[in-house]
C-alpha cells in the first residue's frame, strides 16, 4: 500500500513539475499572436486613412490607340478653341458647338449675384510663343461637332479643273521668272471663283504676295530613301519647311526616326490624308475620318499629342465642302503656286534642268510643292535655297 502511495505521489509530482515547465512556453505564442493582431489593425487603419482621407494619386494620361480606316469614332481629348489664319495674317474664329469658359467679368457678376465678395483678379503675362506649332492643347474633332454641312456649301470640284484631268490635278497659276533680269511675268491664273473660295476659307495658294518671301513644302506619300538627305540640307541651311504626311508613310515603322526629326528640328507636320483619295468624292464622314485617322497615326509614331493644322488635298482635288470641313477642324488647306513632275521615281528630271525650272518659278509669296521621293529634289535643294536667298527672298515656314 505504501509502495502504491509512493508511486502515485511520484507520478503526480512529476506531472505538476511538467505543467510548471509548460506555462512559459504557452505565453510566447500568445504574445506573438497578439503582436500579429495589433500589426494587422495598424496597417488596416493606415490604409483606410490614406484611401479616404489623403490626396488621391493623379491618373495616367489616356493612351491614344491607332485607328484603322474603318474607325468612325476616334478617341477625343480636351477641346481647344480653333482659329484659322487668313491670307492677310489675321486670325478668324471658327464657330464650334463647345461652350467657352466664362470671362473674368462674367465670373465677378455671378459672384455678386450670389451674394459673394468678388475676388480681385491678377493679370497674368501671356504665354511665351513656342517655336514648335504643336505646343498647345490637343483636340480630335468628331463628326458630331462638325456636321451637318450647310446646304448652301457647294460639293462640286473647283471650276478651274485641269482640262486633262477631271479631278483638277496639279492646277496652279503660271508664273515665269527671267533669270537675267529677275522680272516675273504672270502667264495664267486660277479662276476668280476659286480664288474667292480660297480667301473665304483662309486657304493658302500663295502667301504674303506683297513680300519677297517663299515657302518650301514637301509631300511625303511614302519613303524612297531621300527624306533624310532633304532634312540634312534644311538643317544645314537653317530652313524650316512643312512635310505633308500620308498614311503609307506613317504605316511603316521604319520612318519613325524621320518623323521625329521633322518635329524636333522645327518643321511643320501636315496631313496628306490617310489613303490619298480624291476628297470631293467622299462622304462628309469619310472626309473627317481621312484627316482624323492620319492625325492619330502621326501621334502614335511621334509618341506625343501633336495638333495638325495644315492639310494638302491629294492631287489638288478640292471642293467648297472640303474647305468648309477642314476649317471647322481648325485645319488650313494648303495648295501651291509652283510644282513640276518630280513624283515619278522612275523618270527623274536631270538636276540642272529641274533646278532651272524651280528657279524660274520663284515669285513673291511662292509656295513650292516638292516631293520627298525625288532624288533630283534631294540633290538640288541646297542650290535652290542659295538661289532664293541670292535673289533677296526670305524662306519662311508655312505658319509664318
Amino acid at each position: 500500500m505504501s509502495e502504491n502511495k509512493n508511486t502515485t505521489f511520484q507520478t503526480s509530482s512529476r506531472s505538476r513539475r511538467k505543467v510548471k515547465r509548460q506555462k512559459p512556453w504557452l505565453a510566447v505564442p500568445l504574445a506573438i499572436l497578439l503582436l500579429i493582431i495589433a500589426a494587422a489593425l495598424f496597417f488596416a487603419v493606415r490604409h483606410a486613412v490614406r484611401k479616404w482621407g489623403g490626396a488621391k494619386p493623379s491618373q495616367p494620361a489616356a493612351q491614344t490607340t491607332e485607328a484603322g480606316p474603318d474607325q468612325t469614332e476616334p478617341q477625343t481629348s480636351a477641346e481647344a478653341e480653333p482659329s484659322t489664319e487668313a491670307p492677310d495674317g489675321t486670325t478668324e474664329e471658327v464657330p464650334l458647338t463647345t461652350k467657352a469658359a466664362p470671362s473674368t467679368a462674367d465670373a465677378a457678376t455671378e459672384a455678386t449675384e450670389a451674394g459673394e465678395q468678388p475676388t480681385e483678379q491678377t493679370p497674368t503675362e501671356p504665354a511665351a510663343t513656342q517655336e514648335n506649332p504643336a505646343a498647345e492643347s490637343f483636340h480630335l474633332y468628331s463628326a458630331a461637332e462638325l456636321l451637318p454641312v450647310p446646304e448652301d456649301v457647294d460639293r462640286g470640284f473647283f471650276s478651274d479643273i485641269n482640262g486633262n484631268d477631271e479631278n483638277g490635278t496639279w492646277w496652279f497659276g503660271g508664273m515665269s521668272r527671267d533669270l537675267e533680269t529677275g522680272l516675273v511675268e504672270r502667264q495664267y491664273e486660277r479662276h476668280a471663283e476659286t480664288l474667292n473660295l480660297l480667301e473665304k476659307y483662309g486657304a493658302i495658294y500663295r502667301k504674303n504676295e506683297d513680300k519677297k518671301v517663299t515657302y518650301l513644302t514637301f509631300d511625303c506619300g511614302y519613303e524612297y530613301g531621300f527624306t533624310g538627305k532633304i532634312l540634312d540640307t534644311l538643317k544645314e541651311k537653317n530652313v524650316q519647311a512643312v512635310f505633308f504626311i500620308a498614311g503609307d508613310f506613317v504605316n511603316d515603322p521604319n520612318n519613325k526616326d524621320l518623323l521625329v526629326r521633322m518635329y524636333e528640328e522645327g518643321h511643320v507636320i501636315g496631313s496628306h490624308t490617310d489613303h490619298h483619295l480624291v476628297m470631293p468624292t467622299l462622304s462628309d464622314e469619310e472626309f473627317i475620318d481621312e484627316l482624323n485617322n492620319l492625325q492619330i497615326k502621326v501621334n502614335n509614331m511621334l509618341g506625343r499629342e501633336y495638333q495638325i493644322h495644315f492639310y494638302r488635298p491629294p492631287q489638288g482635288s478640292c471642293s467648297e465642302r472640303d474647305l468648309y470641313l477642314a476649317r471647322k477642324m481648325d485645319i488650313t488647306t494648303v495648295f501651291w503656286s509652283y510644282a513640276y513632275g518630280d513624283y515619278n521615281t522612275q523618270n527623274q528630271m536631270e538636276i540642272p534642268l529641274a533646278l532651272e525650272k524651280a528657279e524660274k518659278g520663284l515669285h513673291d509669296g511662292c509656295v513650292y510643292l516638292l516631293h520627298a521621293v525625288s532624288s533630283t529634289n534631294a540633290a538640288m535643294l541646297g542650290d535652290l535655297i542659295d538661289f532664293m536667298r541670292g535673289e533677296g527672298y526670305e524662306i519662311r515656314r508655312i505658319d509664318q
